[in-house]
């Protein structure tokens, strides 16, 4: 099974990018794919081409590196293509946060940026991993 990307325009109480069906192994597999977004300016991450990622309809997530934390973006014209921009503190965060994901026998979600969504600059979507399959 791989880490299941899809889009959730009504989520709870805001848009969300779900990454579901996380187990250890993709968690890490995950945190070392972004790992060079916490200190290369020019790396990008296409999430949705990892091998271990399965889009759900279409769905396309790049993380790259920011001068602000801007957070998910949707692309304008598409409806569930996302540029993810942090800055290099920001993307330190998402490892951190990753951390307890990639431990044996962890379940639960955790959002995937600042704990507040007005600590983004310009972003109301939030980036959710759930060990859940498509659910949070």
């Amino acid at each position: 099974m791989c880490l299941v990307l899809e889009f959730i325009p009504e989520g709870d109480a805001f848009p969300l990018v779900l990454l579901s069906d996380s187990t250890p192994e993709k968690a890490e597999k995950l945190s070392q794919a972004l790992t060079p977004l916490v200190t290369d300016n020019n790396a990008v991450v296409d999430i949705h081409t990892l091998p271990f990622v399965s889009p759900v309809d279409g769905c396309r997530l790049s993380a790259q590196v920011s001068d602000e934390d801007i957070g998910a973006i949707l692309i304008e014209n598409t409806k569930n293509h996302f540029t993810w921009e942090l800055t290099h503190q920001g993307w330190e965060l998402v490892l951190m946060l990753l951390g307890p994901f990639t431990e044996p026998d962890s379940l639960g979600y955790q959002y995937l940026g600042p704990d507040d969504e007005t600590d983004y600059e310009t972003s109301d979507i939030e980036v959710i991993l759930s060990g859940y399959y498509r659910n949070w």
